[in-house]
């Protein structure tokens, strides 16, 4: 009898056999996997950190829905006993917060996964910095560190127009603020450390040089090769384009051809190599720019090895033939079957609101009449800029263009409120 096992279906326990993925904290909802690997057949067992082993943020996180059962982790000998017992054969973490769990359960499984000494190069920017610098891969200039005097220290020996303090783990919704001054970082510190510790039971946080270089996302999907060595599948880059005052205004889906992702995805490749990725999915930011000065390439800003599902992911399979979740699982459930033909000359585009909850029901509607509209979000998604945002795909990048200056004029009014201006 698994005595940690609480089954989703009704005074029975769900019967796992080789089919069977173990999803570890999908604090988010459901999140990607159920339904992924559904399609091939397997179970999902979500495996949730009892309240006490979780950070604070997600202490009072419901059950996920979507799964065959919950297990519920206490400690890792009984987690891997049971998850044993289940016939578990692939274990992948839920969010970033499962990350490090994931990779350990993982190895006492003997199953396909990262090295478990090494878990936080897999979601700590701090930690990533410090190794990439010594790889010789570009990163931001910045500290990692727990201690408010450092910080001011560094800022002090590195004046720069601007810095930006946020969480050292990747993948939680607190967004780094921007300060100009030590005063100003002194002020910001003890609310951004509480909001850290709060949603990755870290304190660290890092400060780091605010650039103004172009900003851009590189999803990919990691599988072992024929050679048994990491092979790293780009599924998909996106270019960020932002505001006078720095907010993220869109972010549009770039071509594979050209010199520029051909660049992106070198660099990409290079630092998912350094940090250990070996299987599944990651997202990795960078910052280019012709006037860089690091002249070896973009610079590193993060990588999160966990699942990042936003609105556009409908739209980002319909315009590349490519479904990134779907990839990731080839490190689990190799596939020989080869991507879908995609349509040519598809453009996505997804077009952040200012940050909301979400969008009200009467703005909804007027929306979706717009003819290049395909999705609405007004949640948080793990690892995705906050706020609200519209997805837009077309063959028509005139017609994704004049619905994009329609809902900048809509954006002036308060797109949440329940009274239609």
């Amino acid at each position: 009898m698994i005595s940690t096992f609480v089954t989703a279906v009704a005074d029975r326990q769900v019967e796992a056999a080789d089919g069977t993925a173990a999803v570890v904290a999908p604090y988010d909802g459901s999140g990607p996997y159920p339904q992924a690997f559904a399609r091939h057949g397997w179970h999902t067992m979500a495996v949730l950190p009892q309240a006490r082993l979780r950070p604070l943020a997600y202490q009072a996180a419901e059950e996920p829905a979507g799964y065959s059962g919950t297990l519920v982790h206490r400690t890792v000998r009984e987690t891997v006993q049971d998850l044993r017992t289940m016939g578990v054969s692939a274990v992948v973490a839920g969010s970033a917060a499962g990350i490090e769990l994931a990779e350990r359960i993982a190895w006492h499984l003997s199953l396909p996964g990262a090295d478990p000494a090494t878990s936080p190069l897999r979601y700590d920017r701090g930690l990533q910095a410090d190794l990439l610098v010594r790889s010789r891969i570009p990163v931001l200039r910045g500290i990692r560190t727990t201690s408010l005097a450092d910080a001011v220290a560094w800022a002090r020996g590195c004046p720069l127009p601007g810095y930006l303090l946020g969480p050292a783990a990747v993948g939680s919704p607190v967004e780094p603020s921007a300060y100009t001054s030590e005063l100003q970082i002194s002020a910001g510190w003890p609310a951004m450390r509480r909001a850290a510790a709060g949603y990755t039971g870290s304190a660290h946080l890092v400060l780091t040089e605010q650039h103004a270089l172009c900003q851009y996302t590189v999803n990919s999907a990691t599988r072992p090769g024929p050679d048994g060595r990491p092979e790293h599948a780009i599924t998909d880059i996106w270019a960020e384009t932002r505001s006078v005052g720095g907010q993220l205004d869109r972010t549009d889906l770039l071509s594979r051809d050209g010199l520029l992702t051909r660049t992106l995805s070198l660099q990409a490749r290079r630092a998912l190599d350094v940090l250990g990725v070996v299987c599944g999915p990651a997202t990795t930011r960078l910052a280019y720019g012709v006037d860089d000065g690091a002249g070896d390439g973009p610079l590193v800003v993060s990588v999160l090895a966990a699942p990042v599902v936003t609105p556009a992911s409908d739209a980002l399979r319909t315009a590349t033939g490519r479904d990134r979740i779907a990839d990731a699982l080839d490190a689990w459930i190799p596939s020989p079957a080869a991507p879908a033909p995609a349509p040519g000359g598809q453009h996505v585009v997804r077009v952040h609101l200012r940050p909301a909850a979400a969008i009200a029901p009467w703005a909804q509607r007027l929306l979706h009449t717009l003819p290049t509209v395909v999705a609405l979000s007004g949640h948080h998604t793990p690892g995705a800029p906050l706020g609200a945002e519209v997805v837009l795909s077309s063959s028509n990048l005139r017609a994704i263009e004049q619905d994009y200056r329609v809902i900048r004029s809509l954006d002036k009014h308060d797109l949440t409120s329940p009274d239609q201006p």
